[in-house]
């Protein structure tokens, strides 16, 4: 998994948001044990527990469905895809108190989760600090597995660094959740051009021809030729 490639740093963690002493309480138990394997394994076997449940609310099995959502509570409760599937099982019992509430829960998570990639994106870009991106990117994943920004953001990461892979497996979770911009796109097109995929970046390149015709991204990449003269001569 993703994740399990992006563990993140308590040490630097801390250091950034140690002129935020309210966000640093919030993450301060998460930062200490990340880079903990036993952490990392409960982080998992809860995302089991998640995705048994989800199942279980489709075959209308909603007591075995709430055993492992507390299971995958206890293991580690602060995660979005846990309290957005029990809004999911309050709202099938008709409990909407208990369903309102699991909604704000996971608004929460979204809401941190959007903290820590805005922080890695400003590490990113402006503070050309990678390995601190890298692992700001991780906790907002761990908060939210389905922020696409933060994938987004990790691919480009990827980019920047020459680590290819990282920025392959960011979009093709990108593209198993449907998800499609320029940022992206531009991002696909940068790698499949290192790679020499002809094929794949004249996809890519239509794609945005159809879709951003006007974007800053397509008409970057439909005026190549400067582009890769400069790479070819660096």
């Amino acid at each position: 998994m993703l994740k399990s490639s992006l563990i993140a740093s308590g040490v630097t963690i801390t250091l950034l948001l140690s002129g935020c002493s309210t966000m640093s309480k919030v993450y301060y138990n998460v930062e200490k044990s990340i880079e903990d394997k036993e952490f990392n394994e409960r982080v998992n076997e809860s995302q089991m527990h998640i995705r048994e449940a989800q199942a279980l609310l489709f075959e209308t099995e909603y007591e075995q469905a709430k055993y492992h959502l507390d299971q995958a509570f206890k293991l580690f409760p602060r995660q979005a895809s846990l309290h957005s599937t029990y809004q999911q099982y309050y709202e099938l019992l008709g409990n909407e108190e208990l369903a309102h509430l699991a909604s704000k829960r996971y608004e929460n998570m979204v809401v941190r989760s959007d903290a820590l990639n805005r922080k890695g994106r400003i590490a990113m870009v402006e503070m050309e600090k990678y390995k601190l991106a890298k692992d700001l990117f991780s906790l907002s994943l761990l908060y939210h597995d389905e922020n696409t920004s933060t994938l987004v953001n990790i691919a480009t990461l990827g980019l920047t660094t020459h680590d290819y892979e990282l920025a392959n497996v960011s979009l093709r979770l990108l593209s198993k959740m449907g998800h499609q911009s320029p940022e992206a796109s531009l991002i696909e097109y940068l790698v499949a051009q290192h790679a020499g995929d002809n094929k794949r970046m004249d996809i890519v390149k239509l794609i945005m021809k159809i879709n951003w015709p006007e974007s800053k991204q397509f008409k970057f990449i439909d005026n190549q030729g400067g582009y890769q003269t400069e790479q070819q001569t660096g």
